[in-house]
């Protein structure tokens, strides 16, 4: 389905100078309430790196402030990208634009929406055209379009790719043109190169084929043939909601069936009001609390009750945090013996305190001896909430 200028605008925000005015355009690229518009648009504000910049959500009529990352700044006349951090949670109905990659893009339609300075239409406009090709702009990549209405306001506008049915871009730059008649020429940032200024961006092209790669949320739409498995999963969590370990063979899909299957039936209410959740999906690998704090659970690394009392204090609206803590065996194997014995200890903790949290962990059953072993704390845990993955689709559904 083809995102409406509704459905944009759910997800997009106007950027405001200090009287109010107008400036630009900004759309939201992390659930953690990360905001990416282009710097020249934050420079209007008369702000800055490290400084404020005020903006309204037109999906809720509310205005807040947000701060501009530092490390995640970019001047102008580089790569012109700028990270807002909005200070409190997202408004409630504000939803997360998908990313995907731009390099096939060329001749596709695209879609966007954004603002004119003169605020002749306060509730934003439209703006369709074609992406005809990658080019560079002041020695960085961009993505030449042809289109009619784009117009400075638009800075910070995401570019919706119709046919990719992803974001690929953010619209930064036009210039009126007689090379075609009645149209601009306007030029996007991609959404690789916003991705190389904020690494917790994640890309996702819409492909039912993921090969040897495991489905995520963003692939949910793709995810079929686990139903059964899902659901026997969505039982194991109404009986104990605090905590589900889900074990199977190595290529059993384990990591799919949570990403694409479990977690977006979650979202929508599987588990009496899990609706009401919020999620943090890691892989602990070497450092599992700086992945914690990657994702948005500030100072894990200091206490993890206490990095999810602070988190739930900011996030109010949230009723639950789940932390999914995928190919859990990479904390047996990789992960150095003092961090895995603290975080195991830090975890087991969370889990007796009164917080209101789910801990779903992933793993390879040929480690659950390992797991015995190395991770007694959760080994009560385990037997209160274990689930295990066949290797195959269900026979029904299996081809």
């Amino acid at each position: 389905m083809r995102f409406t200028s509704q459905d944009l605008t759910q997800s997009i925000v106007r950027i405001l100078s200090p009287g109010g005015v107008t400036v630009g355009t900004g759309f939201v690229v992390h659930r953690d309430g990360l905001i990416a518009t282009c710097a020249h648009v934050v420079q209007a504000c008369k702000a800055g790196p490290g400084g404020t910049v005020r903006l309204a959500f037109p999906a809720t009529g509310e205005e807040r402030e947000a701060t501009v990352e530092r490390d995640w700044w970019r001047d102008p006349g580089a790569e012109d990208v700028a990270i807002l951090r909005l200070q409190g949670p997202l408004p409630e109905g504000v939803e997360l634009l998908p990313l995907g990659t731009s390099p096939h893009s060329r001749g596709h339609d695209f879609f966007s929406w954004g603002y004119r300075l003169a605020d002749t239409f306060p509730g934003g406009l439209a703006a369709e055209g074609k992406i005809q090709a990658r080019t560079l702009y002041r020695d960085q990549p961009a993505l030449q379009l042809l289109s009619n209405q784009i117009d400075r306001g638009m800075s910070g506008a995401p570019l919706w790719d119709a046919q990719g049915r992803r974001v690929v871009g953010m619209i930064n730059a036009f210039w009126e043109t007689t090379r075609h008649q009645d149209a601009w020429l306007a030029l996007a940032i991609p959404t690789e190169t916003l991705r190389a200024v904020c690494p917790l961006l994640q890309l996702s092209d819409l492909c039912p084929y993921r090969g040897l790669e495991p489905f995520t949320e963003a692939d949910a739409e793709f995810f079929f043939g686990r139903e059964r498995a899902v659901e026997h999963l969505l039982e194991r969590l109404r009986q104990e909601p605090r905590f589900l370990a889900v074990l199977g063979p190595s290529g059993s899909g384990k990591s799919s069936l949570v990403r694409a299957g479990l977690i977006p039936r979650l979202r929508r209410g599987a588990v009496p009001r899990s609706d009401r959740w919020a999620f943090i999906v890691i892989r602990p690998g070497r450092n599992p609390f700086g992945e914690l704090e990657a994702e948005g659970l500030s100072d894990a690394s200091r206490g993890l009750v206490e990095a999810v009392r602070n988190w739930q204090r900011l996030h109010p609206k949230a009723e639950r945090l789940a932390l999914i803590l995928d190919q859990f065996e990479e904390l047996l194997v990789d992960c150095p013996e003092e961090i895995r014995r603290e975080f195991v200890v830090q975890l087991a903790a969370l889990l007796d305190s009164p917080l209101s949290v789910t801990v779903i962990l992933v793993m390879r059953d040929d480690f659950y001896s390992r797991f015995a072993r190395e991770a007694k704390p959760l080994v009560k845990w385990l037997e209160r909430g274990l689930a295990n993955v066949p290797l195959t689709l269900e026979p029904d559904l299996a081809t």
